[in-house]
Formats: C-alpha cells, sequence, structure tokens
C-alpha cells in the first residue's frame, strides 16, 4: 500500500475527482487514491535535455558501442544507463524485455488524474496536456511491432472503465522496459582498459519514478 494512499470503495458520493474519474469508480470493487507527482512525458524529456545541454553537456545520436571499452578514451568516467541494451553491451543476462504497448488517443474532458489496474487485464489510462495515454501490455518480448489486436482490446478496456465512447486512436507505440530479475543494477565498476563505470539500469517500468533518487546515487558513486 503506497504511503499515504486512501482506501476507495466505491458509491455515488466518493471519488478523487470529476469527471470520468469518477465514472470510472464503478468498474472497481476497491482500490486506494493518492495525490503524487505526474509528468506528462512529452514535455519533461525536452525539459531534461535542454537543461542537460544548458549545463555544458552534448546529445550524440544514434552511436553503437559493441563494449563500453569503445568508448573514446578522453573520458576517464563512464556511466552505463544503456536500459535493455545492457544485455549485450555487458552480456548481463538477467535482463529481459517486458514489452508494452499504448495507444495515444485524444483529450478526455473532465478526466486530470491516472487511473491504473495491475490486475488481469492490464489498464491505465494517463492524461497529459495535449492527449491521453490508453495502456497497456506487459509481455516478455522484444517485438516491437504494433499489433492492431492489442490496441484494439487497450482502447475497449480504458474505454469500458472511463465509460466513455471509445475515442479515435492518434497513434500506437511499442516500448521495452529493461527488467532485472535481480533489480536494479546501481554501482561502481572497472573497465578492462582502468576506467571507471557506474551501472545504472534494469529499472523496468519505474524509470521515471527512480531516475532522480538513482541519479543522486550516481552522483555519489562518481564522487567516491
Amino acid at each position: 500500500i503506497p504511503l499515504g494512499a486512501q482506501a476507495v470503495i466505491p458509491s455515488p458520493s466518493t471519488s478523487p475527482r470529476a469527471g470520468s474519474a469518477q465514472r470510472s469508480l464503478e468498474s472497481f470493487k476497491s482500490g486506494f487514491s493518492l495525490r503524487v507527482p505526474l509528468m506528462d512525458t512529452t514535455i519533461y524529456l525536452d525539459y531534461l535535455a535542454n537543461r542537460f545541454v544548458a549545463a555544458g553537456g552534448s546529445i550524440a545520436a544514434n552511436v553503437q558501442f559493441k563494449q563500453l571499452e569503445g568508448v573514446d578514451r578522453k573520458f576517464d568516467l563512464v556511466i552505463n544507463c544503456a536500459g535493455i541494451g545492457a544485455r549485450e553491451l555487458v552480456q548481463d543476462l538477467d535482463l529481459e524485455p517486458h514489452r508494452g504497448q499504448v495507444a495515444v488517443v485524444p483529450s478526455i474532458e473532465d478526466f486530470s488524474c491516472a487511473i491504473v489496474c495491475d490486475d488481469v487485464p492490464l489498464m491505465y489510462a494517463i492524461p497529459r496536456r495535449n492527449d491521453c495515454v490508453f495502456g497497456g501490455t506487459n509481455d516478455i518480448s522484444s517485438d516491437l511491432a504494433v499489433d492492431p489486436a492489442t490496441t484494439d482490446r487497450i482502447v475497449a478496456e480504458c474505454s469500458r472503465v472511463l465509460n466513455i465512447e471509445k475515442p479515435n486512436v492518434l497513434t500506437e507505440r511499442v516500448g521495452l522496459r529493461p527488467f532485472r530479475k535481480s533489480g536494479v543494477r546501481l554501482e561502481r565498476d572497472q573497465l578492462v582498459d582502468s576506467r571507471t563505470v557506474i551501472h545504472n539500469y534494469g529499472h523496468g517500468g519505474s524509470g521515471f519514478t527512480l531516475s532522480w533518487g538513482c541519479a543522486r546515487e550516481v552522483l555519489k558513486l562518481a564522487t567516491l
């Protein structure tokens, strides 16, 4: 049970929000509501990139390495945030791809809080400034192809829970969550060429949630 969460038993007079969120309570027997930060990733990722560049960093796209020793020797510290790519990059077979497919739909009136159901069928609806994300799936697979039948199921289930007509689908997306069976790898290590490397990967579907805490830990390890 999340710290600060309140039990919610669906009733006509009990709701954490109005509109679609209130109507959606009728789809659940029980649950929890809590107030936590909710980021719009379409805005947040650009914010982080701009902040990084403003601090003097640079971003190089389409760069590939077969091993960490391939990083230019002018860098004496390497931070490995390769996600699912660490399976090949550092031969970590504890990593497995958890495939997630979502449908992006237009903004929904009177819907301003995320709704998540971890029971079968997995379902979540996350409002953003300019649209809304419907999900989802969590399958062990590296297939990045969109499955139309899965999109239909996602939209139908989210529409049922929100008690709305099925919206048009703006786009469909598939991604791979870097799940690590033994947990997040966050540790300091040494490369064959004696340079320091800090591994920071294996966050599964909790990358945004854990990002700032892990970043602070990376800083501590880097300044030992």
